[in-house]
């Protein structure tokens, strides 16, 4: 038999180690479940932005319980397409994703950045809402669920000289963001590459480019100002981002997880659409003071040339994506391509 005082010791430890295991492990429960949400667009981006307002939604919803942890940019590690392929196999759980990039994998999401398409903001939320359902089930197809869209300002033209006619917009080397673009820049005689935007900064330093295809708010963000002094608003679309969640993850998600996701995305979206119109003029702000040239009327001779040229390829991606049934319901013959 124990002394005494050995039984007591170790009936104390017997009482008291489930305890302290608790205190150290507690209830699944009670953890902070993470959720990796990558981004390749700087932190003063639209779309960065967007995801910063939403992990700070689902952070005030959670109580602590669940959390976003938005890596953006150079934090990010998956590039370009392979943003979709990670997010479709659970490297990430989540991915705010360009157009254009979800595009390259399926053509229907070229929708919202079809050229000369939308003029308003207006127009290019009462696209995107009338085409969710459709994006929903061409996400599923990817294995993903979607949470919010935002909407960028409308995309320009970056460029090291200005564009003062048809011979300048022929002479650009210029990247652009999905199949369509490229193909209307070629047309007009440009040269045209269709790049992510988080391979333009080599492309420039190296002397490849001397234009880029992107709105005021994502060249401000990466500074292009550095290299292109020139920026022409022709207005080329009112592009989307899209940030969706691994569909498997989201299953296993709790209901209750599920209704904090929602709304939080919820709340994104609606901020983002309200707000996106003064980012226009914030933009424009910032590019002047950084001593770029601002042509807010481009020439006819321009806007012609890329409207005649998108007329063709938005033809072209119609077929491609066997959208006639989404163009037939969404834009309702509001174009200007007919």
């Amino acid at each position: 038999m124990l002394p005494t005082t050995v039984a007591k010791s170790r009936m104390i430890t017997a009482l008291l180690l489930p305890l302290l295991t608790l205190a150290l492990n507690p209830p699944l429960l009670a953890q902070t479940q993470a959720l990796r949400l990558i981004n390749e667009y700087p932190a003063t981006s639209v779309t960065a932005a967007a995801d910063l307002q939403f992990a700070a939604s689902v952070k005030q919803l959670a109580g602590g319980t669940l959390a976003i942890d938005t890596q953006q940019e150079t934090q990010n590690p998956f590039k370009g397409s392979a943003q979709v392929g990670a997010v479709s196999d659970g490297k990430v759980e989540m991915a705010t994703l360009f157009a254009g990039i979800v595009g390259a994998s399926d053509p229907f999401f070229l929708l919202s950045s079809l050229p000369f398409t939308v003029s308003s903001f207006d127009q290019a939320r009462a696209l995107a809402s009338c085409a969710q359902p459709a994006a929903e089930q061409h996400l599923r197809k990817l294995n993903a669920h979607l949470l919010y869209v935002t909407p960028w300002p409308p995309s320009g033209i970056w460029s090291a000289t200005p564009l003062t006619g048809l011979a300048a917009l022929r002479a650009l080397r210029i990247r652009t963001y999905d199949e369509n673009s490229r193909a209307v820049f070629e047309q007009v005689g440009a040269q045209s590459v269709n790049l992510p935007f988080s391979a333009v900064p080599a492309k420039l330093a190296a002397g490849e480019l001397n234009a880029v295809l992107s709105s005021g708010d994502g060249g401000a963000g990466n500074r292009l100002w550095e290299q292109l002094r020139n920026f022409s608003a022709v207005s080329y679309s009112i592009p989307l981002s899209y940030t969706v969640i691994n569909q498997d993850v989201w299953q296993q998600l709790k209901p209750e997880q599920q209704a904090i996701l929602t709304e939080a995305a919820q709340r994104t979206a609606a901020g983002s659409w309200s707000s996106v119109k003064d980012r226009i003029a914030g933009n424009y702000s910032r590019m002047r003071d950084h001593k770029m040239t601002l042509d807010l009327a481009p020439a006819q001779e321009i806007q012609d040339s890329l409207r005649n040229a998108a007329k063709n390829q938005v033809s072209a991606w119609q077929q491609k994506a066997n959208a006639a049934d989404i163009v037939g319901l969404c834009l309702k013959g509001k174009t200007d391509n007919e």
